[in-house]
């Protein structure tokens, strides 16, 4: 019997070092943190701290601690983790749990109701610990430890032995008192876990049997790195022996990813605030409020941003990639009339703030966030499907050589670039082709040198989050200064030298101003990646109103002719050049949004959204009302009450309330709602 136990465990230990073998397999992107945690474990210096682990659902923080307790053991240290779920969250059954753990067997007088002294029974038992590495104790799913977590920090913690290593794993850091006092914060060590990057991406599919380019850049697409739903939809793919390019995404792995993130939200006006904040790129609590129609109070707010899967980003706060689409999609079917009304309000939003701001300040952010909101389904498909961050730098010597070896290996490497788009309205399928050649035309004519000299802050390089180079832009400043450049060399000469004499009187502004832009290149490796493409896309949007004037000649290929006039873009009527291949007339595309011409530009991407008539130009509508039905306007857009305004005015709220029904009338809206968000100031 004796031998027969013996090979069933031996059986078993097999079995679970198999196991151990296939996960640490899998494991990739967390070489950082794992460094860190052996780097704890091997000094005794260390101990006595704090690690927090913390990420949102899915990304795999269990996953790195089954690695850390594997580390655990082959450094000859005791692994323990409790996860919150598996013990009633009283102090007595946290004691017992860890005494299990410890397999400690309790005597019959050591069972007892007495805390002290259970307290006391497991820091005994952890020090008698034969195991010279010491012991790591782990909390997993910290967050539900609710009322708990005070006793925990207060009382367990204050009597641990100072050579313990703590980990504490959850959906948020810890914070609250853990910061506040000076002796906790020194302990602590944060450990944030993210999604992965791209290579990580592809390593795990290479792991995985997955080698194929355009599969990896279709996986690593639909699950933005997120560790769960990308194990969960390469084992749906495996499983059912099919190609990535056919998984649909109804197929139920996004619904098992955001059900894990929803757990988060019992609060149904919480979920509302959720559903509001999906339809959007970046929220804040003003657009929150203006896209519900209702205040936002600071304390709901502060509830949202405080869940799992909402990060900080440097202009207000967005909810993780997969989250937002899986929401969005879920909303347009569920209730698409509430989806359209949510995207409509925050066009009108930003479409308020870039008439406001415009003569104020530069308006980039605003404009590439207006266009989330108002691009037809190409440009978002295009260009806003991930989160992406990518920075831009001045040309300068610290960085030439390095934009020299770019320029290099672009040449060297150049490849064809398959685009597929598939509009979600007419299920209609684009396929675009940039041939290795067209993707070399947008370098062709770009002397570093030159453009240097003739004003450092013409180049910039596009970085990605890793820091890595991938792509560069030239963008001219139109001035007195550059006009001659741009009459005389290849891509411009065509356009400013066929210009009328008042024109380029108009351009002739100081060096130190500017009267536009040319937009000589935007130039990526690969116009297939997304996340490039995001980078190309997004530096020329954000010029388009703040530049004022905006000249560009992209080669000529149906995929860049229809982004640019996608985005409002007129094809100049007095030039083309032939400057790519001597043979082929590209056209130029301009934007012009100087003067009252920015309110033209403005309705004409009004009406392609098909709003042209919901924000009519309000000066014109209101010069239609009596001087005193202006006033009441005026008081009622400050959020005056009938009472009130018949105060001010020295009138009764009986006159008041007919001066309504005029003004409703005469302005074909229905409430005061209606009459503020149309024509406050």
């Amino acid at each position: 019997m004796s031998k027969e136990k013996g090979r069933a465990g031996e059986a078993g230990e097999r079995f679970v070092h198999e196991i151990d073998q296939i996960e640490r397999h899998y494991l990739v992107g967390r070489q950082k943190e794992i460094q860190f945690f052996r780097e704890q474990l091997s000094k005794k210096r260390h101990r006595g701290h704090i690690l927090n682990i913390y990420g949102t659902g899915g990304v795999g923080k269990s996953y790195l601690l089954d690695e850390f307790r594997r580390i655990a053991l082959h450094s000859c240290s005791r692994f323990l983790l409790l996860d919150s779920r598996d013990f009633p969250h009283n102090p007595q059954e946290f004691c017992l749990h860890l005494l299990r753990l410890l397999r400690y067997n309790l005597s019959k007088d050591e069972q007892t109701d007495n805390l002290s002294r259970l307290i006391e029974l497991c820091q005994e038992a952890i020090q008698q610990e034969p195991e010279p590495g010491g012991v790591v104790l782990a909390l997993d799913t910290f967050e539900e430890l609710g009322e708990l977590e005070y006793w925990f920090r207060e009382e367990f913690l204050q009597q641990l032995h100072s050579e313990v290593l703590v980990v504490i794993s959850g959906r948020y850091p810890i914070q609250g008192a853990w910061l506040s006092s000076p002796a906790w914060r020194q302990l602590i060590s944060h450990m944030p876990i993210g999604d992965l990057d791209y290579f990580s991406v592809k390593e795990y599919l290479s792991r995985s049997g997955i080698e194929v380019e355009n599969d990896i850049h279709q996986i690593w697409s639909k699950t933005k790195g997120h560790p769960l739903t990308l194990s969960l939809l390469v084992s749906t793919t495996l499983s059912q022996a099919m190609q990535p390019l056919a998984i649909a995404d109804d197929n139920g792995v996004f619904a098992q990813v955001v059900h894990t993130w929803l757990k988060e939200l019992p609060d149904p006006q919480l979920r509302g605030l959720v559903e509001t904040a999906a339809v959007m790129r970046h929220f804040n609590q003003e657009l929150l409020s203006c896209a519900m129609e209702i205040p936002v109070t600071t304390e709901q707010f502060l509830k949202l941003v405080g869940l799992s899967f909402v990060r900080r980003v440097d202009r207000g706060w967005l909810l993780h990639d997969l989250m937002r689409d899986a929401i969005c999609h879920e909303l347009q079917v569920r209730a698409p009339e509430q989806y359209k009304g949510i995207r409509k309000r925050c066009i009108l939003f930003y479409y308020d703030l870039i008439k406001e701001s415009v003569q104020k300040k530069l308006v980039a952010w605003e404009t590439a966030e207006w266009f989330y909101y108002i691009g037809d389904p190409a440009i978002l498909a295009f260009f806003y499907q991930n989160s992406g961050t990518h920075r831009w730098e001045p040309l300068n010597s610290f960085n030439w050589r390095e934009a020299e070896r770019y320029i290099e290996n672009r040449y060297s490497s150049s490849k064809e670039a398959k685009i597929t788009y598939t509009n979600p309205e007419t299920l209609e399928r684009y396929d675009y082709v940039i041939s290795a050649e067209e993707n070399l035309y947008t370098l062709k004519h770009i002397h570093l040198q030159e453009l240097h000299e003739l004003d450092p802050s013409i180049v910039k390089l596009i970085r990605n989050g890793q820091g890595v180079l991938s792509g560069l832009s030239v963008i001219i400043p139109i001035n007195v200064h550059t006009l001659d450049y741009l009459r005389t060399q290849p891509l411009s000469s065509a356009y400013f030298a066929g210009l009328s004499e008042q024109m380029l009187k108009e351009l002739k502004v100081s060096k130190e101003s500017k009267a536009g832009y040319f937009v000589k290149t935007i130039d990526i490796p690969d116009f297939a990646d997304q996340s490039m493409r995001a980078a190309a896309g997004l530096t020329f949007i954000t010029h388009i109103i703040s530049a004022g004037f905006l000249v560009a000649a992209p080669p000529a290929n149906p995929f860049f002719g229809e982004i640019h006039q996608g985005l409002g873009c007129q094809v100049a009527k007095h030039a083309v050049h032939y400057d790519y291949d001597g043979i082929t007339p590209t056209p130029y595309y301009v934007i012009d949004t100087r003067g009252n011409k920015l309110q033209s530009y403005l309705n004409k991407m009004l009406a392609n959204y098909g709003m042209l008539d919901e924000r009519r130009d309000a000066q014109q509508e209101l010069a239609a009302l009596t001087s005193r039905e202006k006033e009441v306007v005026e008081l009622i857009i400050k959020g005056h009450t009938n009472m009130e305004i018949a105060g001010k005015l020295y009138l009764s709220e009986v006159t008041v309330k007919k001066h309504l029904t005029n003004i409703f009338r005469k302005l074909d809206i229905k409430n005061r709602s209606q009459l503020i968000q149309n024509y406050k100031v």
